[in-house]
């Protein structure tokens, strides 16, 4: 699970919901509707993963923006989500089981965690289902990504530009591991966020929400 874009949001979901009596469609991507009920229970957990409520946020146009960007992130997971079906791209039983461990060990018991599946809208078959989703779409994303691995010559390059600015304390080999993941996780973000727009540009979405 380390490295997973996904997880934050996947934990984010222990809230409860809001607005839960919102229907219609929100957004369909390549005929696949997004409900206006989804969009609202994502949005939530958005802006909680950004330490931010909804009833806190007093302009609008930074709510429409922060909305706008919690769409898309919807519109992303789902095209991803349909790639992969594509592509074959899977996970096994035994790795959803391990995530649900993993968010299980947050808990003080058995207990407290369902507790909060059904808060959220749950039972574990549906959250099952939708950590698959996230799963997935993380594991397709970075297939798509294509990364080339951070060459020893541009780590080197990279650790004498910014020596200065590590910690004294730190000998050379840890300074250039440092440097090494900073760099392989930035070509990573930059891999991710270019086959997402490629899917974007081949899909067809359509934005059926004011915002």
């Amino acid at each position: 699970m380390n490295g997973n874009p996904w997880l934050g949001l996947v934990i984010g979901l222990m809230t409860p919901l809001v607005l839960a009596g919102e229907t219609g469609i929100a957004a369909r991507v390549n005929g696949t509707d997004i409900s206006n009920f989804r969009l609202e229970r994502h949005f939530t957990d958005y802006l909680k993963i950004q330490g931010r409520q909804v009833g806190a946020i007093r302009s609008p146009v930074a709510y429409k923006r922060l909305k706008r960007e919690a769409l898309q992130q919807l519109i992303d997971k789902e095209l991803l989500w349909q790639e992969a079906g594509r592509l074959g791209v899977s996970v096994s039983d035994d790795e959803i089981d391990a995530s649900l461990a993993e968010m299980r060990a947050a808990f003080a018991d058995t207990q407290g965690f369902a507790r909060a599946l059904r808060e959220a809208g749950f039972d574990e078959a549906g959250y099952r289902d939708y950590l698959r989703h996230e799963l997935v779409a993380s594991r397709v994303l970075d297939q798509l990504a294509e990364v080339q691995p951070t060459g020893d010559d541009e780590v080197r390059a990279a650790y004498a530009s910014l020596k200065a600015q590590l910690d004294p304390a730190l000998d050379e080999a840890r300074g250039m591991a440092l440097v090494r993941q900073y760099l392989s996780g930035q070509r990573l973000a930059q891999g991710r966020e270019a086959a997402l727009e490629k899917l974007r540009e081949k899909g067809r979405v359509e934005v059926l929400v004011a915002l």
